[in-house]
C-alpha cells in the first residue's frame, strides 16, 4: 500500500509577491516521487483558521499518513523543523484578511503545546543527504504558522498521521532548500 503525504505551503504574505512555502508545491509537481507514496500538495491562505479549514477538508478527503506543513520565516538564513506547536498566538502583522490576534490562546481548553510526531532526526538526515543542513527549532512563532502547526497537532493527535512543520529561511535562491524538501518526501 501507498505511502500517503500532504504537503503543504502559503500564499504570499505581509505584501510580498511571492511566498517560498507556496512554489515549492509548485516545484514538486512534475518530479518523480518513489512509487511506494503517493503526494498531494496544497497552497493554504495565510489566513487565523482559514488555513487550517483548507487543511482539514483535503486532509479528510486524502487521508495522509505523513503531513509536512511549511512556511517563510523572512529572518532565518537556514532550513529549520519546528518541535512544538504552542497555543499561543501574537501577531506582530495582520493576516492575509486584515486580522490581528494579539496575545492569547488559540484553544482555551487544549494543551499548552504539541510535539510534532515526525522523528526529526531522519528529516535532518535525509536533509543532509541533499548537502542541505536542517536545524531543529522550538519556536515556529506566535503567527499563522504556529497556529496551523498547533491545530493540525491537535487534530491528528488520536490518527495515524505523523506531522511537522518546516519553515523555509528567506533567501534569494531556493533550489537547494527544494531539492532538500524533495529529499525528506522522497526518502521518508
Amino acid at each position: 500500500m501507498k505511502k500517503k503525504f500532504l504537503i503543504t505551503g502559503f500564499e504570499p504574505f505581509d505584501r510580498d509577491d511571492t511566498n517560498p512555502s507556496g512554489d515549492w508545491i509548485s516545484w514538486m509537481n512534475g518530479k518523480n516521487i518513489s512509487d511506494d507514496r503517493e503526494v498531494r500538495g496544497a497552497i493554504l491562505p495565510v489566513t487565523f483558521n482559514g488555513g487550517f479549514l483548507e487543511f482539514k477538508k483535503i486532509y479528510d478527503e486524502f487521508c495522509p499518513d505523513m503531513v509536512i506543513l511549511t512556511g517563510l520565516a523572512k529572518n532565518r538564513k537556514e532550513l529549520t523543523v519546528e518541535r512544538i506547536g504552542i497555543n499561543w498566538v501574537d501577531a506582530r502583522i495582520p493576516d492575509n484578511d486584515g486580522v490581528t490576534l494579539v496575545s492569547q490562546k488559540i484553544d482555551e481548553s487544549g494543551p499548552d503545546g504539541l510535539f510534532t510526531t515526525i522523528d526529526l532526526e531522519k528529516l535532518t538526515m535525509f536533509a543532509k543527504k541533499s548537502g542541505c543542513d536542517l536545524l531543529l527549532s522550538t519556536s515556529a512563532g506566535e503567527y499563522v504558522c504556529n497556529e496551523l502547526l498547533y491545530k493540525v497537532l491537535c487534530y491528528v493527535q488520536n490518527k495515524k498521521t505523523s506531522a511537522t512543520f518546516i519553515h523555509l529561511p528567506g533567501l534569494d535562491n531556493y533550489d537547494g532548500i527544494y531539492l532538500a524538501l524533495y529529499t525528506i518526501v522522497n526518502g521518508l
